[in-house]
């Protein structure tokens, strides 16, 4: 049976090897409701910070969930290679898709942008809509067993993105179905730009080149824009060995 992990967040009061820890009201409810866990039942905790600790449930009761910290573990399983997704906003649940997706393939960062063909957040819905894409990646990691959950940054526009752009951590390549080169034949970046449904406009194309993107296809067939994304992540981790 596979140990169950729980994502706790990181925090002055958080767990530490040979005590007690409450668990957050969040996870109690996970392992008291949806896992239906009982007294003696091991567990995984990880902060997000690195590592994680196993631990056994003490108690389950009206008052939460508290577990016995036994130690601490230095595992990770990140990717050799960290790899930044620049994701355009496309419809809510192929979002989600490609959120919990990129985590599970090892991103290291994901940046949401607006860009030209993008479904359209107003300020207030984009904070929301972050926070839940940040809950997305923390369930990812607790799926997948990595101990770092990668930042999901506040979504922006695509031109005001390239603008702070920075290629001190390039290479960057973006992805157009209609380039000369493949990604497979590029060297590997560390930031990859994915469109959304429909693609980049050409003056979008541009202004990334002008920024040192480099374009890049995924081969012959024209892929969905949440297709794309993991298909980009999936051949830079087979060219990192991170299957190994």
């Amino acid at each position: 049976m596979v140990t169950p992990r729980l994502f706790v967040g990181a925090g002055e009061s958080g767990p530490a090897p040979g005590g007690d820890y409450a668990l957050p009201a969040a996870a109690a409810r996970h392992v008291a409701q949806a896992l239906r866990m009982r007294a003696g039942d091991p567990v995984a905790l990880f902060t997000g910070d690195g590592g994680e600790y196993a631990a056994t449930i003490a108690r389950i009761d009206r008052r939460g969930v508290v577990v016995q910290v036994r130690h601490h573990e230095a595992i990770e399983r990140e990717s050799p290679w960290a790899v930044t997704l620049v994701q355009a906003i496309i419809a809510a649940d192929m979002m989600d898709l490609v959120v919990r997706k990129a985590v599970e393939l090892g991103v290291a960062a994901i940046q949401p942008v607006q860009a030209v063909r993008s479904q359209r957040l107003p300020p207030e819905r984009a904070a929301r809509r972050s926070a839940h894409w940040r809950q997305i990646a923390a369930a990812a990691c607790e799926q997948c067993g990595r101990n770092r959950v990668p930042d999901v940054k506040p979504v922006t526009s695509l031109s005001e993105w390239l603008d702070t752009f920075d290629v001190a951590d390039g290479p960057l390549a973006i992805l157009d179905a209609g380039a000369a080169r493949s990604l497979a034949a590029t060297a590997s970046p560390h930031v990859v730009v994915a469109g959304p449904e429909g693609g980049f406009v050409p003056d979008e194309l541009h202004r990334a080149g002008e920024r040192g993107a480099v374009p890049v296809h995924l081969g012959g067939r024209v892929l969905r824009a949440e297709t794309a994304a993991i298909v980009a992540l999936a051949t830079l981790n087979a060219l990192a060995g991170d299957a190994k």
